[in-house]
């Protein structure tokens, strides 16, 4: 499997020089993945509810690499083909049991999962922190 990289050179105008270069890599299992473990995920599956999984699931393959899941719960019951009341059982269900938070960005409704249970990105300290902040 090959190392996907990006290479950047930044050159002044005027002189031609290179006043930048940096290289730097992917990962080589490409875009698009999330961290899980293994302990936290298994206790998840062994306890909650069908629909507090759906919902977890979905907004695992959601995560961005900083901060929260911006959505609405009408929209993933749309997404999911849930109803209303399924879907708010299951949050209630993840939020008592310490699988997601939710906080207000700029009026706007964010959506944090358990940094122990599943993140995404390199900087693990950073969602914990923010996670045990809220």
């Amino acid at each position: 499997m090959a190392v996907i990289g990006k290479e950047v050179t930044v050159f002044n105008t005027n002189t031609g020089e290179i006043v930048n270069h940096t290289i730097s890599y992917g990962s080589q299992n490409g875009d698009g993945w999330v961290i899980v473990y293994r302990d936290s995920y298994f206790n998840l599956l062994k306890n909650a509810p069908p629909s507090a999984l759906k919902i977890f699931g979905f907004l695992m393959i959601k995560q961005p690499f900083e901060g929260g899941i911006k959505i609405t719960k009408q929209a993933i019951a749309e997404e999911l083909d849930l109803s209303r009341t399924v879907i708010w059982q299951g949050f209630k269900w993840l939020q008592e049991n310490n699988y997601i938070k939710q906080r207000k960005v700029d009026g706007i409704t964010e959506f944090l999962l358990n940094p122990n249970v599943t993140t995404c990105g390199k900087n693990r300290k950073e969602k914990l922190e923010l996670w045990d902040s809220i």
